[in-house]
């Protein structure tokens, strides 16, 4: 019978294993440089947690490369998923303890519809 994925898979150079990620070790390095970058940017600017937390927690995920071992793989899998869990639950702190946050949101918001009135 006649496969027409066969000719998919003969057009990829480099087959990584797919279990592990569907992407390339490149793609992957290159998302956890930018996702970094971003995410200390904004720490920069906001001095949320949440963006500090994110900006280790995605390159993290790189020391899955380190071996293919399960256990390694689910024990990174538990870590992400607790910093994850561990920046949300921070930024819903951050947010009670910053009232003041939402009046400036309020305050930007409806200078904005002020301007469109206008």
């Amino acid at each position: 019978m006649f496969n027409p994925d066969l000719f998919t898979v003969l057009e990829l150079t480099k087959v990584e294993n797919p279990n592990l990620f569907p992407f390339p070790f490149e793609l992957h390095i290159g998302f956890s440089i930018i996702a970094f970058l971003f995410f200390m940017v904004r720490y920069f600017f906001d001095k949320r947690p949440y963006q500090l937390i994110l900006s280790f927690a995605i390159p993290f995920s790189m020391t899955l490369w380190l071996s293919e071992n399960k256990v390694w793989f689910y024990t990174v899998g538990a870590i992400e998923f607790a910093l994850i869990l561990i920046s949300i639950v921070s930024d819903i702190i951050y947010k009670i303890k910053h009232p003041e946050l939402k009046a400036e949101k309020k305050s930007k918001e409806e200078n904005s519809a002020e301007k469109k009135a206008e």
